[in-house]
Parts: structure tokens; C-alpha cells; sequence
């Protein structure tokens, strides 16, 4: 019909929650010592957009998923945990750095687990070539839970480069994703 324009909803979402992974992953990795504050605050905005985004995607995006609750929830809880690394100095004072440390370690593993559980069961429905993306994006959090567990936390710098790599490979991934979805759009 005249007038009608495809947007690719789904590649444009993946497309920015790429890129700001990259952006983040790459501070890291090559200021590790300005990043360590920096880092706490622009993580948990992309954190948030992360979620925000996901959530966007699910619902109006065109992605489908047999466990929508669990798809959503995984979003939420992402939501939540940028939230929490937001209010780190505030949550810091009341609970303690240790504490807040296995909280956060907690939700990354949480939305980790539920990022894979939903991939995995909603294979069959994934675009061709996104599963492997996806799954290995799940496990950039997991990764990231696992590190903040078993890692002291006299190694903040190495954490901030790790947490950098872990970001720019989930950056990578999306931003293949956003390429394999391109040209699923849904007519505005």
C-alpha cells in the first residue's frame, strides 16, 4: 500500500542495546580506573535499557517467545538489578559492599539463567542464526554473576576489564543480531 514504511523494530532494538554494550565494554577495557566509578552508574542505565528494551521488544517488537512470563520477568529483574547498581553508594551504606556484592552476583545469575531457560525453549521460533547470540549473551551474564561470587574484591580492576570484555562480546552479539533481524520489520 502507498504511504506504508517497514521498520525493523526488532534489529533497531538489538541494534542500540549493542551498541551501548559495546560503548561500555570498550570504556572499560581502556580506562579501567575512571571506569570503575563511571562504570557502576553508566552500567546499570544500560542495564535498565537492557530490560527496558527486551521488554519493548517482546511487546510491540514482533518477538516471540512460548514463555513470555519468564521472557518478561528476565527484563524485569534486569530492570531491577540496574536499579540497584544505581543506588550502589546509597545501598552500600545500608546493606554493605559484600552484601551488595552477592545481591548483584544473585540477580546476574538470576537473569542469566532465565535469559538462557527462554532461549533455549524458544529455539524453534528464533530467526535463523540468533540462537547462538542469544544464548551466548545469557551467559555474559552468568559469567558476570559467577565472577562477582567467586572473585575478592581487591581485584575492582581486573573485575572492571572483565566485566568490559564480557560487555563488548555482548554488544557483538546483539549487534549481530540487529544484522540477522534486519529485515523483519512490521509496517508502521
Amino acid at each position: 500500500m502507498a504511504g506504508e514504511s517497514t521498520v525493523a523494530w526488532p534489529s533497531i532494538f538489538a541494534g542500540i542495546r549493542g551498541v551501548l554494550m559495546l560503548a561500555g565494554g570498550i570504556f572499560a577495557l581502556f580506562w579501567p580506573a575512571a571506569a570503575l566509578a563511571t562504570l557502576v552508574w553508566l552500567g546499570g542505565l544500560i542495564i535498565i535499557a537492557d530490560g527496558a528494551l527486551g521488554i519493548w521488544a517482546l511487546l510491540f517488537g514482533g518477538r516471540t517467545s512460548p514463555r513470555i512470563g519468564v521472557a518478561i520477568t528476565r527484563h524485569v529483574l534486569a530492570i531491577i538489578f540496574g536499579i540497584i547498581v544505581l543506588l550502589f553508594p546509597a545501598i552500600v551504606g545500608a546493606i554493605g559492599l559484600s552484601t551488595l556484592v552477592i545481591l548483584v552476583a544473585i540477580m546476574s545469575l538470576l537473569v542469566g539463567a532465565m535469559a538462557l531457560y527462554v532461549t533455549v525453549v524458544s529455539r524453534d521460533v528464533l530467526r535463523k542464526g540468533t540462537f547462538w547470540p542469544e544464548v551466548l549473551s545469557a551467559c555474559a551474564y552468568l559469567v558476570f554473576g559467577l565472577l562477582l561470587l567467586f572473585m575478592p574484591l581487591t581485584a575492582a580492576l581486573v573485575l572492571v576489564s572483565i566485566v568490559g570484555v564480557l560487555m563488548v562480546l555482548y554488544g557483538l552479539f546483539q549487534l549481530y543480531i540487529a544484522w540477522q533481524l534486519r529485515g523483519v520489520g512490521v509496517v508502521a
